[in-house]
């Protein structure tokens, strides 16, 4: 039987404060998608001016991403009612993926969540309440000088 697929959910709030940082975090979803990896997007209420599907610009998230998880309502209504929210654990079901094999990389407390459910966690960013709760679970926090797939460990073990 072959590998089941995967996916790396991006959680981030426009907070990873650098443009090192901003490199790291497009270098990771590269770095998946050249291992077949789904690239998902999860956009939280906790983002600044959360964007509306239409309007979004993943570019300027750093991220190209292969599906947009809205997991919680919009106020006011932006997103038609035929895509109703979706969470990172309904996406991970609904499509059919162990989560164990799934990469969360977030830049913010509240997606700690996003790094609740899979089975491989990375921090990204500066923030010190983050940093140290990823520090208290042996959670990596990304850098822009990661190892690329397929060195030193399994693919997209970044």
């Amino acid at each position: 039987m072959g590998e089941s697929m995967r996916a790396a959910f991006f959680d981030l709030g426009g907070r990873h404060s650098s443009l090192r940082h901003s490199r790291a975090v497009r270098a990771a979803a590269a770095r998946h998608r050249s291992v077949g990896d789904l690239v998902v997007l999860v956009l939280s209420r906790d983002q600044p001016k959360r964007p509306t599907p239409a309007a979004l610009s993943l570019e300027t998230l750093g991220v190209d991403a292969d599906l947009v998880l809205l997991p919680e309502p919009v106020d006011p209504p932006t997103v038609p009612e035929s895509h109703p929210p979706v969470t990172v654990i309904e996406a991970i079901t609904l499509l059919g993926l162990d989560p164990a094999c799934c990469f969360g990389y977030v830049d913010h407390c509240g997606g700690l969540r996003t790094l609740a459910v899979v089975g491989n966690p990375r921090v990204v960013g500066l923030d010190p309440d983050l940093a140290a709760h990823a520090d208290s679970h042996g959670w990596p926090i990304l850098s822009e000088s990661q190892t690329p797939v397929g060195q030193a460990g399994p693919p997209g073990a970044q």
